[in-house]
């Protein structure tokens, strides 16, 4: 019980001297500066949890522009279609765009398929989720 005392007496001295050394440092009528915590945006986007930024802002800068053509004309034939019913010579064909794609055009270019009504088959959205995050750099 002892020891636990003179740790608590040097924890509290501690605290006293740091404290000391904190007014000093401050002038006089100055208040410290407060913390301020970045802001963060919650993402209701299905690829948010493998980004750090959200591409909801980047996706949004092209509401009104028309869809863009990626050289995937031919995609077009998926209008409408459920992201389950694509056989597997039909998600090769979005594949084939997919992993040509430079790293500026995938967000474009998704946001260009949601535009002409195409949904996604659920292999080729995960293809372009970790695609995505591999050809983003990272904060850190």
């Amino acid at each position: 019980m002892i020891p636990a005392m003179y740790i608590f007496i040097a924890m509290v001295v501690v605290g006293v001297v740091l404290y000391l050394f904190d007014l000093r440092d401050r002038k006089k009528g100055e208040e410290p500066e407060p913390v301020h915590q970045p802001q963060t945006d919650v993402c209701t986007d299905d690829c948010c949890s493998t980004n750090e930024v959200c591409p909801s802002d980047m996706l949004l800068a092209g509401i009104g522009k028309d869809a863009e053509y990626y050289d995937d004309e031919e995609l077009d034939q998926f209008r409408g279609r459920d992201a389950d019913s694509y056989s597997a010579e039909e998600e090769e064909q979005f594949r084939d765009v997919l992993y040509t794609l430079q790293r500026p055009d995938l967000l474009p270019w998704e946001q260009s398929i949601k535009k002409r009504g195409i949904i996604l088959p659920r292999a080729i959205r995960e293809e372009f989720i970790m695609l995505y995050s591999e050809r983003t750099p990272s904060n850190n």
